[in-house]
């Protein structure tokens, strides 16, 4: 056995092709056959994704329908009765407001009442928990469904009474419920 070459397990033919040989052979052959399998798998995805419906919207022409829990920017929409907000300036906003953002003035008016003359909210601080509006005992202050709070500067994103109404726009009509009766027993 002189003549011949031995490869690492040391069988090899007259050829000349040891072991090792064949199994780059065959590591050769498999990728021949696994890469168009894997095109037609990878084909196969994209046809099917293909006719599914689409996720993507054009943003600024379609918007997201928004759930009904969902937790806006604050905002003092206007009583639908009086035109006004219905902020009677207690302060338990900014009392449970856990960013401490809320400001709020007052003055108090002849019929001892008090009446707000400054409201401001710094919503880039803003964490929108929703306490402030769970605070609001006459339920003034609530959270929109706005999201748009793009801005060029900080002075921006402080939020002053105009701009809060503006945002909050007008009161929903309450809706009277109506008490249905309940079926009798038997029936």
């Amino acid at each position: 056995m002189e003549g011949y070459d031995t490869c690492r397990t040391g069988c090899c033919f007259d050829c000349g092709i040891g072991c090792g040989c064949w199994m780059k052979i065959v590591s050769l052959l498999r990728e021949i056959i696994y890469t168009p399998v894997s095109l037609c798998k990878g084909l196969w995805v994209t046809f099917i994704n293909f006719w599914r419906r689409k996720v993507t919207l054009q943003y600024p022409d379609e918007r997201w329908e928004l759930p009904e829990g969902y937790r806006g920017v604050p905002s003092l929409p206007r009583d639908p009765a009086t035109g006004m907000h219905r902020c009677i300036a207690c302060g338990s906003c900014a009392r449970v407001c856990p960013e401490q953002i809320i400001r709020i003035e007052h003055e108090v008016g002849e019929d001892k009442k008090r009446k707000v003359t400054s409201f401001q909210i710094d919503i880039s601080r803003c964490m929108f928990c929703g306490l402030c509006a769970e605070a609001c005992p006459t339920k003034g202050l609530v959270m929109s469904k706005s999201y748009e709070l793009s801005c060029g500067s900080r002075e921006d994103m402080i939020f002053d009474l105009d701009r809060l109404q503006e945002i909050g726009g007008v009161f929903p009509e309450e809706a009277k419920e109506e008490k249905g009766t309940e079926p009798e027993a038997g029936s």
